[in-house]
Parts: structure tokens; sequence; C-alpha cells
């Protein structure tokens, strides 16, 4: 017998020897010849048959070990096999989706929509690489966001059409309790400066819609609900291009201005811990070497629209994820701790694998380990690895909460608060624990001198000095021997605290610049928080040098003549200020939902008595409007004005399909959207409405629908409604029988 023939057939009996506890055996003996190798259910990265192709065993998990989150899609992968020495064509499936209601399940969800392909070739032993890598080798289904809540049971069945004998069934329990949502608390930026050729420009700033659209990416890959839970907190106008290179992996000094300015709108809005921070800048700002900043200490990102791999990129920054090792410019620092998943990557050279396959359910994309690259490097193609995918898991700053379906939920236990999270709970969680539900604590706001600037080399410069309640958390390093102090008249300390360096990290593509580039020296955002006292001068010290320092103002700033009123889609807040002409004072404006109780950042770094901002950026009622001066001493807050914000149409936007994206043709397509009312309220799932080509497909933020069996250009619009007021998103897209782009030299087709 040839070698390789033999070969073939140790694999083969190595292979049933693997499987004999799963395989089903009748009465007399006999296995059957098809069987289900294993079900692999996946919302962006998990595990399968890790010991296959994973080479340290500490880099192994068990099948369908990595945890789901409730309400995200996931893609069902059924794997199966032939137990003859040869190949059984025409396989199909069905998966049916099952509860359990007291102790006993049954069906509940009905039988998941089947995706590419509608049959496939059992064999006895295929590649590992081949099958895993390729959609076209396993029969796929959807599970859709609906369904994913609670514990659930698949029961699959496979078969060739028949062949009564060919047939097997198997069946995966899944866990899908803990539900985790994306709080993005978004900063609007609207650029008025010179454009590329030197002319000045005005760009407006980014919707609601804008940052809804953005943060697919984010979504698709993080373990969070599809519905982000997208807010705006205060209107920056930014007046300087964002060039300048990146230096050993930090953000051009540029990019640093900006987000000194974007940590003031963190101040102003509360200095929150349960919100993630991101600025959206509108296309067409001039930049240098990165198209991105952020950083975990700053406690806010930046990015342009719709580049919605920044977004996740700057927002891993925010939760404290380093550079992953790949791509990396000159002097840029990864993170140490970063596997090396063998055998993709060696210790001696790690290059950001994945470490296990990852799967893009909506784009219905297959990343493997051994070419994409984490989302936190340079490389690409980019997706989540393992390694900052677990870590995910319960992070307390995408709210985790703990769900159960209605049926298993103990009357006399509703829920049950813990901080902090328990990093290991049972899995499945025991009845008797009850749904657990947490809700991290927010610090009261106390009052605070807040001191914010940036260092250069040795040089220290505050750039802003504001005196209010805001959060009392203060991130980052202490700077050695560098405090902050408040002092009276006589020199006499009254408070100190240290200033801490808040590092923050680029992302692009690179530009980078040399490490000792003199052009553009690293720099970084400074932070101080003083405890609120009557004193007569502020000051920065190292040791007894001075770096910095203010003297309080012989009056206090006023506010007075404050109103705000509607002029059609903007809102002007206008006031007048007394002002000392020491120093300049700082500006602001917030608004309040709930009578003043707590306090939204509006617009800041103002030069004029005036602030002028889009509607949107406010919900729709009765608000209270705020004036803030403040010269770092005394700030003086105006009374607050009353204005009626008249509704408006929701904001809609379309996550998936992507404009000029490409779907395969006959496929079941993912329409995802998002709408959300201008009261600031989730529109119901029946005010959602999807039509594709001109056809109504279907209500919600999320349906899948056959897409029709022709190649060309396609058409979806999604339709939100409230009360009598409508707006709708439009997205073009193309569909080819591969699921791969068409070449344009063939110009468009549309077909009906």
């Amino acid at each position: 017998m040839p070698r390789d023939l033999w070969a073939d057939v140790g694999t083969l009996i190595r292979e049933v020897g693997r499987r004999a506890d799963e395989l089903r055996v009748g009465d007399d003996l006999r296995v059957h010849d098809l069987f289900v190798d294993g079900v692999e259910v996946t919302q962006a990265i998990q595990y399968r048959r890790a010991a296959d192709h994973l080479t340290d065993p500490a880099d192994r998990g068990p099948d369908n070990s990595v945890r789901l989150v409730a309400d995200k899609p996931a893609y069902v992968r059924v794997y199966v096999r032939s137990a003859r020495l040869s190949d059984i064509p025409g396989v199909t499936g069905s998966v049916t989706v099952q509860r359990r209601s007291r102790g006993v399940w049954h069906d509940a969800g009905g039988t998941l929509t089947q995706a590419f392909p509608a049959a496939v070739t059992a064999q006895p032993a295929p590649g590992y690489a081949a099958e895993r890598g390729d959609l076209s080798r396993s029969l796929n289904f959807v599970l859709p966001a609906a369904l994913v809540h609670g514990r659930l049971r698949l029961v699959v069945r496979v078969g060739v059409a028949g062949e009564p004998s060919l047939s097997a069934q198997d069946e995966v329990e899944l866990n899908c309790t803990l539900m985790q949502t994306l709080h993005l608390r978004g900063i609007p930026v609207r650029y008025w400066g010179p454009d590329a050729a030197g002319n000045q420009v005005q760009l407006p700033a980014p919707t609601l819609g804008d940052f809804q659209r953005t943060a697919a990416s984010t979504l698709q890959m993080w373990p969070v609900s599809q519905t982000p839970a997208v807010e705006l907190a205060g209107t920056f106008t930014q007046g300087e291009p964002l060039t300048g290179a990146i230096v050993n992996g930090q953000c051009p000094s540029s990019w640093n201005n900006l987000l000194l300015w974007l940590g003031v709108a963190k101040v102003l809005d509360g200095n929150r811990t349960d919100r993630l921070y991101y600025a959206l800048l509108p296309s067409g700002i001039p930049i240098g070497g990165a198209s991105g900043c952020g950083g975990g200490d700053a406690g806010v990102g930046a990015g342009f629209l719709n580049d919605g791999m920044a977004m996740a990129h700057e927002l891993g920054h925010v939760l404290g994820f380093p550079h992953a090792p790949s791509g990396l410019g000159a002097g840029d620092t990864n993170d140490p701790s970063y596997p090396a998943y063998e055998p993709y990557d060696t210790v001696g050279a790690r290059t950001a694998s994945l470490g296990e396959y990852g799967l893009d359910t909506s784009a219905q994309t297959v990343y493997s380990p051994g070419f994409a690259k984490d989302f936190m490097s340079y490389s690409g193609p980019p997706w989540i690895s393992l390694y900052h995918y677990l870590p995910l898991l319960e992070h307390p700053r995408l709210d985790p909460r703990w769900v159960a379906d209605p049926a298993d939920r103990p009357p006399y236990l509703d829920e049950v608060d813990f901080d902090p999270v328990p990093r290991h709970l049972p899995d499945p969680v025991p009845r008797w624990l009850g749904p657990q539900i947490h809700r991290r604590a927010e610090p009261d706001p106390e009052p605070l001198v807040v001191l914010t600037g940036v260092v250069e080399d040795e040089r220290v410069d505050v750039r802003s000095v504001l005196r209010l309640e805001t959060g009392p958390i203060a991130a980052g390093q202490r700077l050695e021997g560098v405090f902050a102090e408040l002092l009276d008249a006589e020199g006499v300390v009254l408070a100190r605290a240290a200033m801490r360096r808040m590092a923050t990290y680029a992302g692009g593509g690179c530009g980078c610049g040399p490490v000792d580039s003199a052009d553009d020296p690293p720099s970084g955002l400074v932070q101080g928080f003083l405890p609120d006292r009557e004193g007569a001068v502020l000051r920065v010290v190292r040791e007894e040098e001075e770096l910095w320092s203010r003297r309080a103002p012989d009056d206090s700033p006023r506010v007075e003549e404050v109103s705000a009123e509607l002029d059609g889609d903007e809102v002007r807040v206008r006031w007048s200020a007394s002002l000392a002409e020491e120093h300049p004072a700082e500006r602001a404006v917030r608004w309040s939902t709930d009578d003043g109780r707590s306090w939204q950042a509006l617009a800041l770094a103002l030069a004029e008595d005036e602030a002028t901002v889009g509607v949107e950026a406010m919900t729709s009622g009765p608000v209270l409007v705020q004036v803030l001066v403040s010269d770092g001493f005394h700030t003086a807050v105006s009374e607050p004005v009353g204005l009626d914000v008249p509704p408006r149409a929701p904001q809609v936007a379309i996550l998936a399909p992507v404009e000029d994206g490409v779907a395969r043709a006959g496929a079941p397509l993912r329409l995802w959207g998002a709408a959300t009312a201008s009261g600031g309220r989730r529109l119901p799932d029946e005010a959602l409405e999807w039509e594709l080509d001109g056809e109504r497909v279907g209500a919600g933020p999320e349906v899948w629908s056959e897409l029709p069996d022709w190649e060309g250009e396609h058409r979806c619009r999604l339709r939100a409604t409230d009360g009598d007021r409508r707006s709708e998103a439009v997205v073009t897209f193309w569909a080819t029988s591969s699921g791969r782009r068409p070449q344009r030299a063939t110009g468009r087709q549309r077909r009906r």
C-alpha cells in the first residue's frame, strides 16, 4: 500500500478514536458512517479543537469555552465527518433552538436560518486549517441576537437526502447569561481651520448617528450587546491641523493638545468612570502620522468619522491596552505580556496573532490566526485576539449584568448587587444565586481644583484650571517630585496633590518619526486634583523649583444676563461675564435634564461670551442650561435658565451592510442598525423598519434577510418612526456569487 494512503488510514483511525465517545452506536455495535465532529458557536472568536493547532497547552481552551454575551448574534458552524474511507457528498443539516423550563428542554426558538453553503461534503480527515478557515467547509447557521439570552440548547441534525442510514445528531448547551453594553460618551468635534491647501474651512461636527455607525467595528469584536448606549458630551471646536509624526508610539503634540481639551470636557461632564469617552472628528482635517489617539490614563480617545477600527483601537487604549507587538514604529513599546501563540508566533518573534479563529458575523468573514493580527497592533487584517477578548468579559467598564430566562428566575431573588464583580462565577450560574446584576458605583462629585496641561521634556505647562464639582478620579503615573499646590497670601500651603502624567498612545499608518526626533519631541498630558480651598496662589513645583504658577486676581468673575434660545437647528447661549485681566478665564456651558441634580457638558474652550451648538447635542424636552466661568480660584456659576427643546426626528444609522460593501448573493444578509429618539430613549423594535431593494423585509435593530440570488448593486433602507416624526438611512452595496468585490471595469449592474 502506498505510504500516503497508509498515512490517510492512520489519520482516519486516530480521528475515529478521538470521537468514539460521541459516535452513535446501535444495538449491533455498528458505527454510523456519518457523524458530527463538533459544533462551534462564535460571536467574534472561539475555541475549537485547540490542541489540533495550538502548540502550547497554556494557550488552549475547551471547545466553545469563550463565553457568549446576550443580545449579540452568533454564528453556528457544524463540522461533519465520514467514517468511511471515502467522502460523503450532499450533507445538509438543521439546527433547532431549545429552552429549559422547570428543568425540561423544549423547542422554543424554531429552526435557525442556514447560511452559505446549502450542503457540504463529509470527509474522513480534512485538514484543520483548510476546514476551519473556510466557511464553505462547514454547515453554517445564524443565531440572531433576539434569541441570544439566558440558557439555550442547540439540537443539530445532519444527513443526506434519500439516505436514512446517513444521518446524525448532536447537541450543544449555551450559557448566554452575561449582558454587557458599550456605554459611549461621544464628544463631537467641529473643525474651523486650514485645509491641506491652507484655505480656511468649516467642517461640521459628527452626529449621534455617526457615532453609532463608527462604533460598528467595536460592537462586532467586543463582547457587548449589538445596541450601544451613545450620548453626547459637549461640542469642541478644533482650529489647528493634527499633523506631526508618531514618536516612540506616543501621540504627536497636536493630538495631545486636542486630548487635553477633551480631558477637560470629561471633567466638565463629571469625570465619569462608567462611560467610555471618545471624540469623533470630521473627515478633511489635515493629519500627519496618526489617524487617532487615546489613552487609559487620559480616559478619552479620538479618531475620524467612519474609521471604526480606529475607534476600537483607541477605546482599547482607554481601557488600558498597550500596543500589540506587530507593525510598530521605532521606539514604540509593545505589550510585554502579549503571548506567543505557537505555531503562529515564536517567543522571540511575537506578531500579535489572534490565537484562535475569529469570525465577523456581519461580513461572514473568517480571520485565521495565521494571518490576521490583533486590533491593538499596526498590522492587519485587524481583528480581536483571545488575549484582549477574554479580559473584556465581566469588565466593569462594560456594565456587566447577569440575566436569566424568566422561567428560571427565582421569585424571591430578583437581583443581587455586588461590587466588585467576581472574576470567576460558576458556569452556569446556579439558580439559587438568582440573576446577578452588577452596577458600577460612581463616586459622588467633590469640590475640586483641576489642573490640566502638557509635559514636554522637563517642562510642565498648565493650560486649564477649573474649580468645580466633579468626579474625584485621578489617573496616571505620578510625576516624580512634581506637585500642585494651593497657597494662601502668606505662602502657607493649604492643599497639595501629586501631578500625574497621563500616557497617550497613537494609532496610525504610521508615519513614525525617529526616536530622537527634534522636530516633534514626545509629549504627554498632566493633571492634578486639589481639594477646594480658598487660596491666593496656585503653582506646580518640582522639589524647590517652581514650574508654573498663577496668582489669584483681585476680583472674582461674574456671569449675568444668561439667555438660551433656539435658532433653527442650533442652540445659542449668550451671557455677560465680568473678568479680571491678569490671566484668561475659562468659559463652558453645561445642561441638565433632571432639574440640576446632574450636569452634562455642552460646549467648552469658548473664547467669547457666547456658545452655538447643534440642537441634537441635547435631548428634546425641558432642560436647564448653565454657564461656568472660572479663573482657577473662583468659578462663577450662573443661575440656570430653562429651555424647551422641541421633539425632532430620531437619529438613525445603518451599521451593516456598509456603504459600497460586498455580500454573497443568495445568502442570508445581516441588516443591522440603531435608532434613538430625540428624547434619548431607545425606540421599540416595531419602530424600525427595513427595506431591501424596495421590499419590506422586517423590523427591529437586526433582521436577517435572504439576499436575492443575482449579482450587482443592492440597496437597503432603514426607517425609524417616533410618533409622526420619521427619518431614514440608506446604504448601497454589492452582491456577488463569491462574496468578493467585483471588477469595477465591468460597470455596475442592477437587476430585479
